[in-house]
């Protein structure tokens, strides 16, 4: 796993960025998405020219990084190992160049495109996707088409490809970007035509949505199908961003329109949304290249947050473009024009703050990720008081609420974070607490992989007297 996931985060390396004339200095450190640890990556997080020269030498020179694709192949699979589940094969669209790197194995990188037949070779190609079974898909934009091509494990072939120049159905104008279902069903933003061409696994047309104008220039496109592996829900739907006037619309698989929003619902005027993805509960990652970070909405289109900003440090990026996720442990993957990172789904939790009720107190957030919380009073000593719930499942981004009714805990929680669990004197198990300074420590750990490694925490001190307090 740790060389698999060293080369995965290679391979979209692009040229060093400009000068950075809007850094900005101060701390920064959210943690919606977190580096994995050290032995799943050797503390490689974000890598450059350097290192991609490392491992391929000459041979390629990144240049317009554009989409990924990020899949758990079958052909991997060691039926004798239940823990062998984690390695992925990762594509990358190197449209400068007009080719495809991904790594071939566990070791090695391997690029489509520097060889073969004509008829085989790519021009500006963008969007791509890719499932277990080995089955890749590119938009070939330059050459007004899609490209099939298979991956028995070891290294990409071309099988077929469908399209060419025209506003017919089947043929396509700048074809940017596509998505596939978990029936195989392929989703095209056609761009040049102003519409979504919907293919099945045997390269013949089933669908066109969107030849009533309602959409000016379709780009980000992806698909939840209730079929899919590692979803939390079943769910049926088509997110198309429209790059024109940067509009996200929800479609139903009919081609509907069930819910639109745009840029300005992110808290940006505008912006440049490049790609989408669909985590493990179908929230929605955005890449927006004009303003160098990510964008997560919820699946009804509700903005949860937005992470990162412009720059070379940490949670920082220059233009992503990319992005891919594997739903099941939550590992992401997004390319940039200054190289490529690498994270997990973490969580981030905001606008904490207690109410006063009197005989009782409400707690009150928002999370970033759906999350398991904890919430752990201690008094004025550090120790332990009262666990107000334990490992409680809460979504994201509607406000949350606990309540703790002033009594003392009649039982230890089984599981403290960061804090040495001393057990508070101030009153029986069970009795009202007596008037004194309090600390409540809010505690979320992400449900992917990562609980295992992070969690995240906010601290608010509060005074309980005859009317409470809050410092």
């Amino acid at each position: 796993m740790i060389l698999n996931v060293y080369l995965l985060i290679l391979f979209l390396i692009s040229q060093p960025s400009a000068p950075l004339s809007d850094q900005n200095t101060e701390t920064y450190a959210p943690s919606t998405f977190v580096f994995p640890t050290y032995k799943h990556s050797y503390g490689i997080r974000r890598a450059g020219p350097t290192e991609l020269f490392l491992f391929m030498g000459l041979r390629v020179k990144f240049r317009n990084p554009q989409g990924i694709a990020c899949v758990r192949l079958d052909a991997w699979e060691d039926p004798e190992n239940p823990h062998d589940d984690d390695e992925v094969t990762v594509y990358g669209v190197n449209s400068g160049q007009n080719n495809i790197i991904y790594n071939s194995s566990m070791w090695d990188l391997d690029v489509y495109g520097m060889d073969g037949d004509d008829s085989h070779q790519l021009s500006a190609p963008h969007g791509i996707c890719a499932n277990r079974h080995g089955d890749v898909y590119v938009a070939d934009s330059g050459n007004n088409r899609i490209v099939r091509l298979f991956n028995p494990g070891d290294k990409l072939n071309f099988v077929s490809s469908v399209g060419s120049e025209g506003g017919q159905p089947g043929q396509f104008r700048y074809p940017l970007q596509v998505a596939m279902d978990g029936t195989g069903n392929i989703y095209v933003s056609d761009t040049g035509n102003h519409r979504i061409q919907v293919f099945d696994k045997n390269d013949s047309l089933v669908q066109i949505i969107g030849d009533d104008g309602r959409m000016l220039s379709p780009n980000g496109i992806a698909v939840a199908h209730a079929s899919e592996r590692h979803r939390y829900r079943p769910d049926n739907f088509i997110i198309l961003i429209d790059s024109v006037d940067q509009r996200i619309t929800k479609f139903d698989l009919d081609g509907n329109i069930l819910l639109r929003t745009s840029i300005t619902t992110t808290g940006f005027d505008q912006g440049r949304l490049e790609y989408v993805c669909l985590d493990y509960y179908n929230q929605l990652l955005i890449t927006d290249s004009y303003n160098n970070c990510i964008h997560k909405l919820d699946k009804n289109l509700e903005h949860l947050t937005t992470f990162g900003r412009r720059g070379e440090d940490d949670h920082e990026f220059i233009e992503p473009t990319g992005i891919a996720i594997y739903r099941r442990f939550g590992q992401l993957f997004i390319a940039e024009k200054s190289g490529a990172q690498y994270y997990w789904v973490g969580t981030d939790i905001s606008d904490f703050k207690i109410d006063d009720k009197y005989t009782s107190i409400i707690f009150r957030f928002r999370l970033t990720e759906p999350s398991f919380v904890y919430l752990d009073i201690f008094d004025d000593k550090d120790h332990f008081v009262k666990r107000i719930t334990d490992k409680q499942m809460m979504s994201a981004g509607k406000e949350q609420y606990l309540f703790w009714n002033l009594r003392m805990s009649k039982t230890r929680p089984t599981r403290i974070f960061e804090e040495e669990l001393v057990q508070s004197q101030a009153a029986p198990p069970g009795a009202l607490v007596p008037a004194g300074k309090y600390t409540a420590k809010l505690t979320a750990e992400a449900t992917y992989s990562s609980r295992t490694y992070y969690v995240r925490s906010e601290k608010m001190k509060f005074t309980v007297s005859r009317k409470l307090e809050i410092n």
